[in-house]
């Protein structure tokens, strides 16, 4: 199902890159990848003990040393959960984030960007983005602290319009929630198989794995390796809840969980259930309608054997009222995509050709 987004600029820019290419054999520029550790004020107040930085590696495109007058769109690359900037750098089917930016760019595939990937992992393994007096302030850091760092160290366009996010699973929750909420920092938004979209599927209370979540004591019963998909349920959940139902007095967790036990039978926990369905996009396209019609581009995704039933049902859900409140945006289920398989391959193949058409370029 694909509604309004069509890459017809873009389309003249690869003809005319074929062209010259077919002109001239050149061998390829190379770009640079710098990592840095960015001060973040934002997540002082986190309860983890959770250092007050984060780390972000930078691509710099092939021509930024040799043209010191150019400035550079901006793409926000966002890691999945248990992952960190690693899972582009040197991660997701052998992906270097430096080796695919200059292969594309090389070959007609994408103009000439920043790519900006932070560090979204904490002691719960992921902070899903999110604003939380237990986890800290993710939301700020990104939308604010990180971004001036970066307009303030490389030469960007620092406007929305030239401003990108994207990102996998919990990268696409992420991304998802910081444009929506954030139309005036970011201008388009592409989401790979995002999760936690809705509270419904393998997040709703038929998943047993709810229960042994609640019988955690301590967060160093978390597996950084889960070695089954119900560990990997527990550690999810827990890390969720400590970014949508926070409890900063509640120890050893900090959280409040979305459902409780009943008489035997898993029940919703009133108040934990309606923050999680506040900080979830589905229940918040009409609150947030204006500035998603702001944005120029929106692009959803997921594989058609996509593992994780709330990714499809909730990725679909999220489409189908954005096309009900008019809203342009581009869905796609592609075929053979399991949650992990084709990171890589859609980035090279959609996600770089879509911002290189949708962003504001100089």
């Amino acid at each position: 199902m694909t509604h309004s987004i069509r890459l017809t600029t873009f389309a003249l820019f690869v003809l005319l890159a074929n062209v010259g290419s077919a002109q001239q054999a050149a061998p390829a520029a190379a770009g640079s990848l710098v990592e840095s550790k960015v001060a973040a004020s934002a997540l002082k107040t986190n309860v983890l003990g959770d250092p007050a930085e984060s780390r972000v590696a930078v691509y710099l495109p092939p021509s930024y040393q040799t043209s010191p007058q150019r400035r550079y769109p901006t793409l926000y690359l966002l890691h999945g959960f248990l992952s960190d900037i690693e899972a582009y750098t040197r991660g997701y089917q052998g992906m270097q984030l430096a080796r695919v930016m200059d292969d594309a760019i090389a070959r007609g595939g994408a103009r000439e960007m920043i790519v900006v990937v932070p560090s979204g992992r904490n002691a719960y393994f992921g902070s899903f983005y999110a604003n939380s007096p237990v986890t800290g302030g993710w939301e700020d850091f990104m939308a604010q602290e990180l971004v001036t760092w970066v307009d303030t160290s490389y030469r960007t366009i620092p406007s929305p319009e030239s401003r990108g996010i994207a990102g996998h699973s919990m990268g696409g929750y992420g991304a998802i929630m910081l444009a929506m909420k954030h139309a005036d920092v970011f201008g388009a938004l592409y989401a790979l198989s995002p999760c936690c979209v809705g509270l419904d599927g393998d997040l709703g209370y038929d998943n047993q794995a709810w229960l042994k979540a609640m019988q955690v004591q301590s967060k160093d019963q978390l597996l950084p390796k889960p070695r089954s998909a119900e560990d990997f349920y527990i550690t999810a959940f827990i890390a969720l809840a400590a970014a949508l139902s926070p409890n900063p007095v509640k120890g050893p967790l900090y959280v409040d969980f979305p459902f409780q036990q009943q008489q035997g039978l898993l029940v919703p926990n009133d108040g934990a259930y309606t923050k999680w369905r506040s900080k979830m996009p589905l229940y918040l396209v009409e609150q947030y309608r204006d500035n998603l019609k702001r944005l120029r581009g929106i692009f959803l995704d997921y594989g058609a054997l996509e593992e994780f039933s709330h990714i499809r049902m909730t990725t679909r859900a999220f489409s189908e009222e954005l096309a009900r409140r008019g809203i342009a945006h581009t869905f796609e289920v592609y075929a053979g995509g399991t949650h992990e398989n084709r990171i890589r391959q859609r980035i090279e193949t959609r996600v770089l050709r879509f911002f290189s058409e949708v962003l504001n370029f100089p």
